[in-house]
Parts: C-alpha cells; structure tokens; sequence
C-alpha cells in the first residue's frame, strides 16, 4: 500500500509539472511575443535593453517546452510502473519477467530522455542565444537611430508589469524546483527572473530618458549583450565539462541548467549556491572539508577587514604633475592656498577630498551648433556641407546685410511710390539675414581664479559658454554677413575674444581666453543653403570664365602681336628682294645691250651656247651635220641600264 501511494504522488506531481509548464511555457511565450512586437516590430519601446528581453523569454518558452515534455514522459512512465507491480502481484503473470515485456516502454523512452534531452537543450539555447545576438549586433550596426519616444513613462510602466509577472512567476518555478520532482524547471524559474531584471532595467532606463539621459539605454544593452554572450557560452562549455565529470550517487544536475543565474536566483544565499556547485562539479562533498568550513566563516569579516582598510586608504591624496589642487573637508574649502603637486592626507571618502584642477590644460566650449544627439553620441561629420545637416542642432545667429546699389535704388522706389499712397513691401528692404556658425573658445583657468571658478560658479564652464554666446550675439548683429563668411573672419575672431574676456572679466570668472576661432559659417542649411550654393556656384562660374577670358587674352595677344611683327618683316624682305632683283635685272640687260651691239653674232652663239649647257643639260642631244645631203641617220633612244667609264663626267672629277 505504501509504494502505491507514492507511485499515485508521483503521478500527480508529475501532472502537475505538466500543468505548471504548460501555463509557465505560454507566459513565457506571450512575454517573448509581446517583447518583439513592441519592442522591435512595432518599436514602441525604442529602447535596445527592452528588445533583449527576447533572449531570456524565448530560453524559458523553450525549458517549459522541455519541462512539459518530461511531466507527459513522467506521468506514463509512472503509471506503467504501477502496472508492472500489479501484474507482478497476480499468480498467472509470474511465469515471465515483467521488465522485460515488450509493452513496456515509457520507462525506458523516459530515461533516454533524461539521458540525452538536457544535452539537445543545452546545445539549442546555446544556438538561440548565439543567433539572438548575432542578429541585434547585425541590426544594431545598420538600422537608423531613432529617438526614445517622449513617453517614457508608457514604457516604464510596460516593463513593470513586465517585470512583475515575469519576477514571481520565476520565483515560483525556482521554489518550487526544490522538490525532486520539479528539478527540470529550475532553469524555467532562472531565465523567468533573468528578464524580469532586464525588464527593471529597461525602466530604469526609460525613465533615465525621460530626465534627460539618453544615452543610459545604449550602455546598459550593451552590457546586457555581454552578459548574454556570456551565458550562451556557458551551455556549451557546461555540455563539454559534463562527459568529463566525476559521476556520484546524487542526481545529476541538467546540463541546461545554468549555474551563473542559479548563483542568484536560487534561495539560500550566494555561498550556499557555490558550495552546492562545487559538490556536484568535484564529484565530492567539498563543502564538507575544513577548509571550506574555514573560508566559510572567515570570508565576510576578511571582506570587512579589507574593505575598512581600502576605506582608510581614501585618505591618502595626490596632486599630479601640471595640476594645483584644493582641500575640502566635509564639502567647505579647508585654506584657499593651493596644494602643489605632491601627496597629500586628508579625512577619508566621503568626509573629505582633494580637488584637482590644471591651470596649464587648455579647455574648450562651443558656442553655436549642439554636438550630442539625442542618443547621446557626439555628430561631428569629416566633411562639412553647407546643404547637409551636419549637427545635432544648429543654432541660428541674426546678422547685418549690407544693402547694394539696386538694393538701395529699389529702396528709394518704393520711398517713392509710398508718397503716393502705395505699400511699400517689407520683405524687399530687410536688411538682416541668418547665419549658422561654430565659435570653439579655448580657455585657460588662471590659479590666481582659480577658486573663483570652481567654487563661486555652480559650473563655471558654462557660465563662459553663456557669456561667448552673449557677446556672439551682440557682436554678429553689429557686422555684414559676406564679412563673416570671408576675409572678416579673422577680425571678427579677433574682436569676440576681447569682448569675451572682458565679459568674463566683469564677473570676476577666472580665466584667460587663449583663442576663438569661427569655424563652418554657413546660411541656414535647410531654408537658403540650396539658394546661396546656387548664388555662390553663379560667383564662382562667372570668376572662372573672367579667368578664361584673361588667359584667352594672355594667349591671344602675344601670338597677334608676332604675327604682326612677322608679316611686316615679310613685307620689308619681299620689297627689298624686289627692288634688288629689278635694279639686277635692269643691270644685267644693260651689259647684254652693249654685248650685242658690239659683237652681235658671238653674243647669239654664246647665248645659245649657253642656253643648251645650263638649261638644257638634263636632256639628251644629237649632233648632226647640217651640209651633207642626202643622209639617213640611225638614232637610238634607248636608254643604258647600266654607266660605264665613258660616260663620266671627267670635268666635274678634275675640278673637284
């Protein structure tokens, strides 16, 4: 009677795992569901701690998936045990063995699922974890950042409830896991209460966004990640370890169950969690042994010992190099004389501390554009385009425009007009116009200021930065925008610096302004920065063909001017060739005249002569008899292939 009434315990407790799972499996689920809806489908969270909350929500739908599995497996395996022994009890059934009939086999499916189940799990969780971080890693680094939603609280409150449900539905499972029975939903309860801290994280961090902080999300999902990663790699090293494990007569612990979250999501404290750990990875009772015993009693008052001592270490104080500093005791200056660099004693921490301060470093505030974003990270792009957004926020400075001929001729029009009764339209005579800008001003803290800007001022580097943007404003009204913009700047750097110092002067704030500079002046960005790059584009095109024209020029002259030159030179040869080959004409028929009229018949024959041994030496001649009649020449006008020595011209060798 006994055994039959703890094998109907067994049954029902095993029904009621099955039951628990299955309600923890589904609020795990419809968690996990709603997580990535609202905080990555949807992106009603926007916060990247709240989307993680998949992981621990997922890992848990899929232990309640296990645990429902080993409550089904369990109850047939117990109620086949119940038949073994009835069938045992009855006198025609003892013939046989009854472990060994064939329908039986729950039991033995139930073992080999204890057997290598929790193996196949580690591995899963192990691969989800891994894919989980893998895709918010991937998805982190090419999605475009969006802003925290303005309600914060909305958010805030989700993941309470969140945090609620999941934080007492985990500490039921890890409760209730204490009994032998319901040992596989320890893992169930663990990653229940792991999101139920992310939940709590992820309010903190909405409402850190709500005051004003931003950028705490970014952080925190990191080390959330981190952690995360730390875990998935803990199944796989958990799955390595367990072939090597000594085996005990204790039950073995799941290899899924991780022994990180058990450390604080088990009861009975932190040491007792780490001596059960180590009994079961050693094989042997460790936590018995008096060593253990001894760092058991002796660990919390050696951690006092030592953090009393790190405690009075807070009094010692140093003063580095480049660096003055000042004493406070219990928050009031102790001497307003400054500590040179040293080591120094003073009361411990909190009660009192050394402010260190360099009056050597140069410091710099920004006056104009905001460099962080809403998530907190500074925008500060390479390059700087007058038609692209290149800040946070721009802030906007009113400057003077001086008024050009047409537009004062246009003025004095509508003066005119509006003698006769016309309204003259305003926006046509505006003198003022927009200018963004960045004016860094690089400052130095003077030791004889020194404790006026750190103790007379809340935030003395603000201050400074009011007082820049002050005299900035003051200063731009008063000068012409293209003077800003172009050869002005230094001048208007020049100017600000002064005026800033003597400001800063004025209320006694302790420093040297070292240098202003202007940096990106440029027209509104979205409103006139397309008009003016097209304004500036037209200056620039008409320069460049002023230029070409110039260098056309520069080309063009030379080259006509020695064409000129060239074609007068001509003109002086050909006249004076003409002249000289007519007077030689003229001179050469003179003397042929006299020739003739001395010697007619010898000038013709030389002449002729003449005529047939210079230009006609290139032509082949004849020579016939002209009185001998009745003749019959032969002539051959073929000619040679080849000269021989006859036909040299032996005249033109000698003389040569």
């Amino acid at each position: 009677m006994e055994k039959k009434r703890n094998l109907r315990e067994e049954v029902d407790s095993s029904r009621l795992m099955t039951k628990l799972s299955v309600i923890g499996g589904i609020g795990a689920a419809v968690l996990g569901v709603l997580v990535l809806t609202l905080g990555i489908l949807k992106n009603f969270a926007c916060s990247d701690t709240f989307a993680l909350a998949v992981i621990p929500y997922t890992l848990a739908a899929l232990f309640a998936f296990a645990c429902v599995i080993y409550g089904l497996m369990s109850t047939a395996a117990t109620r086949e045990e119940e038949e073994k022994r009835l069938l045992e009890q009855r006198k025609e059934n003892s013939a046989f063995n009854v472990e060994e009939d064939v329908r039986f086999t729950a039991g033995r499916s139930f073992a080999n699922y204890k057997k290598f189940a929790p193996y196949v799990l580690a591995v899963m969780a192990a691969l989800l974890t891994g894919i989980f971080i893998y895709l918010f890693a991937r998805y982190w680094g090419v999605r475009v950042k969006k802003a925290m939603p303005d309600s914060s609280q909305h958010v805030a409150f989700v993941a309470g409830i969140f945090m609620f449900i999941s934080v007492f539905a985990g500490a039921f499972f890890v409760g209730q896991s204490r009994d032998k029975t319901f040992r596989w939903m320890s893992p169930l309860g663990a990653w229940l209460i792991c999101g139920s801290m992310v939940m709590l994280l992820a309010g903190i961090t909405s409402i850190l966004n709500g005051w004003g902080y931003p950028g705490a999300d970014y952080y925190v999902s990191r080390v959330m990640m981190v952690i995360f990663g730390i875990l998935g790699a803990e199944f796989i090293v958990a799955f390595v370890v367990e072939f090597y494990r000594p085996r005990t007569l204790e039950e073995p612990r799941p290899v899924f169950e991780s022994r990180l979250l058990a450390l604080f999501t088990e009861p009975g404290g932190v040491m007792r969690n780490i001596a059960a750990t180590l009994d079961y990875q050693f094989g042997f009772k460790v936590s018995g042994t008096w060593v253990y015993r001894f760092v058991e009693k002796a660990l919390f008052p050696m951690l006092i010992v030592w953090l009393l001592i790190l405690w009075v270490f807070t009094c010692i104080k140093e003063v580095g190099p480049n660096e003055v500093g000042v004493e406070e005791h219990f928050g009031r200056i102790v001497s307003r004389k400054l500590l040179k660099p040293n080591i120094y004693f003073t009361l411990p921490y909190p009660f009192g501390k050394i402010a260190r301060y360099s009056c050597s470093k140069i410091y710099r505030v920004t006056v104009g554009p905001k460099m962080i974003d809403k998530d907190g990270k500074l925008m500060r792009p390479k390059v700087v385009l007058w038609t692209k957004e290149h800040f946070a926020k721009e802030s906007r400075f009113l400057v003077a425009v001086k008024q050009n001929y047409e537009s004062k001729k246009a003025g004095k029009k509508l003066e005119a007009n509006n003698s006769y009764g016309e309204v003259a339209d305003s926006g046509s005579s505006v003198s003022v116009s927009f200018l963004g800008a960045t004016i860094p001003v690089q400052y130095r803290i003077r030791e004889k200021g020194l404790i006026n800007f750190a103790y007379n001022f809340r935030d003395g580097a603000r201050v400074l930065k009011k007082i820049s943007e002050m005299e900035a404003v003051r200063y731009l009204a008063s000068v012409d925008f293209m003077d800003v913009m172009a050869h002005g700047r230094g001048t208007a750097a020049a100017t600000l610096k002064s005026r800033i110092q003597k400001s800063a002067d004025k209320i006694r704030l302790g420093v040297d302004i070292v240098e202003v500079t202007i940096l990106d002046a440029h027209p509104p960005v979205k409103e006139v920065a397309p008009a003016f790059q097209d304004v500036i584009g037209a200056m620039e095109t008409k320069s460049a063909e002023i230029l070409r024209a110039k260098a056309y020029r520069e080309k063009v002259l030379p080259q006509i001017e020695s064409e000129e030159t060239r074609k007068l030179e001509d003109a002086r040869s050909y006249k004076n060739r003409v002249t000289k080959v007519a007077e030689a004409e003229a001179e050469r028929f003179n003397k042929q005249l006299t020739a003739y009229l001395v010697m007619p018949y010898m000038y013709k024959l030389r002449t002729y002569l003449s005529l047939l041994e210079k230009d006609a030496k290139d032509i082949r001649k004849f020579i016939v008899s002209g009185t001998l009649p009745y003749e019959v020449y032969e002539l051959n006008f073929e000619q040679k292939q080849r000269l021989d020595l006859i036909d040299a011209d032996l005249d033109s060798i000698t003389k040569k």
